[in-house]
């Protein structure tokens, strides 16, 4: 499966061949920290309240649960980079985002009419891939039950079969090995980003 742009209500620019994905896992903290001690240039992808906390300009929020967060995406937090503003991206042509993106080639095991499994990580770093990005790296997007870094005490999310189900198939496809995570279970599935690989990259 991939996805591709169906719309774009903006031009799609890319600074780097590298992008950090931040999620709202409890990780995200201690994930962000260490990859910004690596001092590599990147681009910033930020997914729900992780665009407040990411200390740099931003390029790119990901939500693929928009019809749940039109506020957020009209109101949306972080530093953009340049005049073309922070790209918000989802699926589905959602008033207050600015790229529709649709999938090719759906895999098998989607059988129900949700029309998306694995999370949001998963849809951005698809995203990422299609965006011509060769180093994508997961930061607080472990995909565990130890709840999000804004809450101290929560826990969750339940994460369902389907969701660790589209990892494991996307894990399959050569693109994959573009993706890397700094914690949790996507690092099982996808592999564990390090300075060392993000080096050896191309680009």
């Amino acid at each position: 499966m991939h996805l591709r742009v169906f719309n774009s209500k903006k031009p799609i620019k890319t600074n780097s061949k590298t992008i950090l994905i931040t999620g709202d896992g409890k990780s995200l903290m201690s994930d962000m920290k260490e990859f910004l001690s690596w001092e590599i240039p990147h681009d910033a992808g930020c997914i729900g309240r992780s665009v407040n906390v990411y200390p740099g300009p931003t390029d790119h929020w990901f939500n693929v649960d928009a019809c749940e967060s039109v506020w957020w995406a009209k109101n949306l937090l972080g530093i953009p980079r340049n005049g073309n503003g922070i790209l918000r991206h989802t699926m589905g042509d959602i008033d207050g985002f600015d790229v529709d993106w649709e999938i090719v080639d759906q895999w098998a095991i989607i059988t129900d009419d949700d029309i998306w499994h694995g999370s949001t990580s998963l849809f951005a770093a698809m995203c990422a891939v299609a965006m011509d990005y060769e180093r994508i790296v997961l930061a607080g997007c472990p995909m565990d039950q130890k709840g999000h870094w804004y809450l101290e005490n929560s826990t969750g999310p339940r994460w369902t079969v389907e969701s660790f189900m589209a990892w494991l198939e996307f894990a399959k496809q050569p693109d994959s090995e573009k993706v890397r995570s700094m914690s949790g279970y996507t690092s099982q599935i996808v592999g564990l980003a390090d300075k060392e690989w993000l080096y050896e990259r191309p680009g």
